[in-house]
């Protein structure tokens, strides 16, 4: 498992190594589930290649947009973005809410969209059927 948490401003999430095995979300995995649990304030995406899964968690979880076209979805399976940015509170722009959430961008081919904060965020690695 990999904590991304605390990725810098603006650093893409989409590449990089999960337990000494490389991923790259935006051209080797496909999105197949997207699936928010709101008693437990937890959005898992799943992603799935020829042979790796993985699960991409964010938890305590407030969505602040999420954009998805019904009619393009088949197409929109690739995350194209994913980062952890700023947004705007007060009129200033913000890293950390007061209860110690974070802002991420994730973007999906097809112009489908997801803004949300979250207290954690985790990638997890495992083969599939496994």
């Amino acid at each position: 498992m990999k904590d991304v948490t605390h990725t810098p401003l603006f650093e893409c999430i989409l590449r990089g190594e999960i337990d000494g095995s490389s991923y790259d979300l935006e051209n080797d995995y496909q999105c197949i589930k997207m699936q928010l649990d709101g008693a437990e304030k937890k959005l898992q995406l799943r992603f799935i290649n020829d042979d790796y899964k993985i699960i991409l968690e964010f938890y305590q979880t407030t969505i602040t947009c999420f954009t998805i076209l019904p009619e393009k979805s088949s197409g929109s399976t690739s995350l194209t973005s994913f980062y952890r940015g700023q947004f705007k509170f007060n009129n200033n722009l913000h890293e950390i809410t007061a209860q110690g959430k974070y802002y991420y961008y994730l973007s999906f081919l097809g112009n489908d969209a997801i803004e949300l904060f979250a207290k954690r965020v985790t990638l997890s690695l495992s083969r599939l059927n496994s």
